[in-house]
């Protein structure tokens, strides 16, 4: 573990950190729309990116020369069982709605970052911070409402998207704490061992199996080499950024999901209310950064 994963908190930012959740949040944008191209049922789609993204991983870990510890084990069972059930959800929710609702509504966890785990990790929240959070929610909001008319939309796709909300938080909580003690690598190989377990049943019950379908395997490790690789980035930012920034800083994930997703999906249109929500988005992030 390098000397800046041994920080005890992340209350000032390395500019590299805030680069790596740059980058993470757009490939995890990209990944939303792969993961809706790929018309892989959720559950099936969670698995068989949780387990060879774990196989990677740990197997990296492993080549350095670490080993496996239960106290590794225990400090990223957490953030590993919430992300894997986010998987689930997720990838459920953006087969059923629009890929703009579906992340928008993810885009919400701010709000639960700032009004109840803040404190908990000795972050301060400035005015100017939660006023700018409140003005990108804005254009969210936007979005989310443009997109109501579209021929992909679901109020079940969006239920789960709720869902998916709730357990992308906690993700986030778990993998806060757990990077304290856990560099990236380790932590992100053994969080999804326990992804991978919890999916197990979940694809059985929910999907019958764990087939994704013919000519269909492919697209897997992309899941894996996209977002997955977005998720290293943001896990290793976590101990040189603050949890609130963030958390701030993800909501430009679906704005690069919405803008593919127009460009590239058959029934995924952008209209101009949409656009002027993305723009205030950018905006409110750019006052942010500055800031």
């Amino acid at each position: 573990m390098t000397a800046p994963d041994r920080a005890a908190a992340s209350t000032s930012t390395d500019p590299r950190g805030l680069a790596a959740v740059t980058g993470a949040v757009t490939l995890m944008g990209v990944g939303s729309v792969v993961a809706k191209a790929s018309d892989i049922e959720g559950p099936i789609l969670a698995f068989h990116r949780a387990w060879l993204a774990a196989a990677l991983y740990v197997g990296v870990f492993l080549l350095m020369g670490n080993r496996v510890t239960a106290a590794g084990l225990r400090a990223a069972a957490p953030g590993g069982l919430a992300f894997g059930v986010q998987l689930a959800l997720f990838f459920s929710a953006i087969q059923l709605t629009t890929v703009a609702n579906a992340t928008m509504i993810i885009a919400l966890q701010p709000v639960a970052i700032l009004a109840f785990f803040s404190r908990r990790f000795g972050e301060t929240v400035t005015r100017a911070e939660a006023a700018l959070a409140a003005v990108a929610l804005a254009g969210v909001g936007l979005v989310v409402f443009g997109s109501s008319e579209s021929p992909s939309w679901s109020p079940a796709g969006d239920l789960l998207a709720v869902g998916a909300l709730a357990t992308w938080t906690l993700y986030f909580v778990g993998s806060k704490q757990a990077r304290r003690v856990l560099g990236a690598f380790e932590y992100q190989g053994l969080s999804l061992l326990f992804s991978t377990a919890v999916m197990v049943p979940v694809a059985l019950v929910f999907s019958g199996g764990f087939d994704p379908g013919p000519g269909k395997w492919w697209w897997i490790p992309a899941m894996v080499a996209i977002p997955g690789t977005g998720h290293l980035l943001m896990n290793w930012s976590h101990p040189r950024v603050p949890l609130a920034l963030i958390s701030e800083l993800t909501l430009f994930s679906p704005v690069v999901s919405v803008a593919l997703a127009a460009a590239v999906l058959d029934g995924e249109t952008v209209n101009a209310l949409q656009v002027a929500g993305m723009a205030i988005v950018l905006g409110a992030l750019a006052l942010l950064v500055r800031n």
